[in-house]
């Protein structure tokens, strides 16, 4: 394919009349110059028009056009209708965001119930003492019986033991706590069967029965 040097000189003989091209620029345009009679004719007449332009009066141009008054109110209604469907896209991407936010959270706090709450079915237990009341439920595990205390009354600081006793007599320890200025909550494990237990009591530092309930018979259906 033959490149036209004439395509190329073309758009830089209007700068050249006007005095417009770096000493580069005029080196190549004059050298095309010298061999190309079309381009010599053009910036002839280029150049008689570069001559004239001094002579132009501006005064007597017109003044400077101004768009139709319609048109403007168009394009003004037209910004305020995008501007308001901006808006509403962003509003709906923050409503969408928000909801997506209020989703996450809810099913956090619904694992933290699920996870803080006790399973259903088990043995409830109400334990009543001269100064502290609590409930208990029990339910069996792999590892013997899943005691969930839940009182008040306990003395904030001081220890307590919770206790299961089997069929045998002997007291099998759950495991220890202490008391709080709130509602004691704990969860513990007896290394005893659930069929096998007959009593749940709870002693405190000085091994001082504070609670003491027997533990309902079992259907013999139940594990």
């Amino acid at each position: 394919m033959t490149l036209d040097p004439c395509r190329e000189m073309r758009p830089l003989l209007g700068a050249y009349a006007l005095g417009g091209l770096d000493p580069a620029e005029v080196v190549a345009v004059e050298a095309h110059l010298e061999g190309c009679a079309a381009c010599r004719e053009e910036l002839r007449e280029l150049e008689s028009v570069a001559r004239a332009l001094p002579l132009a009066d501006v005064t007597r141009l017109d003044p400077k056009p101004e768009p139709a008054r319609e048109l403007v109110s168009r394009v003004l209604e037209r910004l305020a209708r995008e501007r308001e469907v901006r808006r509403r896209q962003q509003l709906r991407r923050a409503i969408a965001a928000a909801a997506a936010v209020a989703a996450i959270i809810v099913l956090f706090v619904g694992l933290a119930v699920t996870n803080r709450e006790p399973a259903r079915g088990g043995t409830h237990i109400a334990l009543t003492g001269q100064e502290v009341t609590a409930e208990a439920t029990l339910r069996a595990k792999p590892a013997g019986t899943e005691v969930e205390l839940r009182g008040d009354g306990f003395e904030p600081g001081e220890a307590y033991w919770l206790w299961l006793t089997g069929a045998d007599g002997d007291r099998v320890g759950a495991g220890t706590f202490r008391g709080t200025a709130r509602d004691v909550d704990v969860v513990m494990t007896a290394a005893i069967p659930l069929r096998d237990a007959r009593r749940i009591w709870v002693t405190d530092e000085d091994d001082t029965i504070v609670l003491d309930e027997p533990v309902p018979p079992r259907r013999a259906d139940s594990s």
